[in-house]
């Protein structure tokens, strides 16, 4: 058995369905997050609520790590789904890498993206990793075959691909369209490739599970369904975990 899954989601909306899954929960602060800690399907979890963003996902997970080193991260919630790449509000997204794309040298003025950066922001296992995070391919796998029948029994889409990390929001088809075009994610979010990039750096297996709540483009608030996100991604969260051999 696993000491703890710890599991991560920028806000408490996006957990909520997860978080009453939870067995014996015991509420703390680490870092000065709330966490939620107990049990699901018999394994050690811990729940923290990091705040959206690169910045509050690094801090809120280097505190959980360094308070207690768990076993596997998942990160998890809602996140913006490229209608090119076949997935519909409420489908799920398992990530193979995180791209930052906002990380690199700036280009001419009209350029749509950066060059990357001339030096690396860290060497893993001889690989120089600037602005390209993968995460942990066994999982990945685990996670997409565990959850393929499971989630077509409820009419539920799944697409394990890239996704992408921003740090400005993608509100025209124009730009959600050259994105797509450039890394061919199927969702963009604004915390993954921190949870990937501190993966790295302590050694811990990490897998990314999301699911649409909105499509990356032009926005239409009306259309999104945050609560629909948060019951499937719960859903999937748990069937994974079940998944694993104590």
């Amino acid at each position: 058995m696993f000491p703890h899954i710890l599991i991560a989601a920028a806000v408490h909306n996006e957990l909520t369905n997860l978080i009453d899954l939870v067995e014996k929960p015991v509420s703390s602060l680490i870092g000065d997050r709330k966490v939620i800690s107990g049990y699901i399907s018999d394994q050690p979890v811990r729940i923290i609520i990091t705040g959206p963003a690169l910045f509050n996902n690094v801090q809120s997970l280097t505190a959980a790590i360094e308070n207690s080193r768990p076993s596997m991260i998942i990160q998890t919630g809602s996140a913006g789904a490229f209608k090119v790449a076949g997935l519909n509000i409420g489908d799920i997204g398992i990530a193979t890498k995180e791209i930052d794309i906002h990380l690199g040298i700036e280009l001419e003025p009209g350029s749509s993206f950066i060059n990357e950066l001339p030096f690396s922001l860290m060497i893993h296992e001889g690989h120089n990793i600037k602005n390209r995070y993968y995460l942990d391919q066994d999982l990945a796998k685990l996670a997409y075959n565990c959850l393929k029948k499971f989630l077509e029994d409820k009419n539920i889409g799944l697409k394990q691909a890239p996704f992408i990390t921003v740090s400005t929001i993608t509100a025209t088809d124009r730009k959600a369209e050259a994105l797509y075009r450039e890394f061919k994610p199927c969702m963009e979010n604004m915390e993954g490739s921190g949870t990937a990039l501190l993966a790295i750096h302590y050694g811990i297996p990490c897998i990314e599970i999301r699911a649409a709540s909105n499509f990356t483009g032009k926005r239409n608030i009306e259309a999104w369904d945050i609560p629909l996100a948060s019951a499937r991604v719960s859903l999937a969260v748990c069937k994974f975990i079940q998944s694993i051999k104590k």
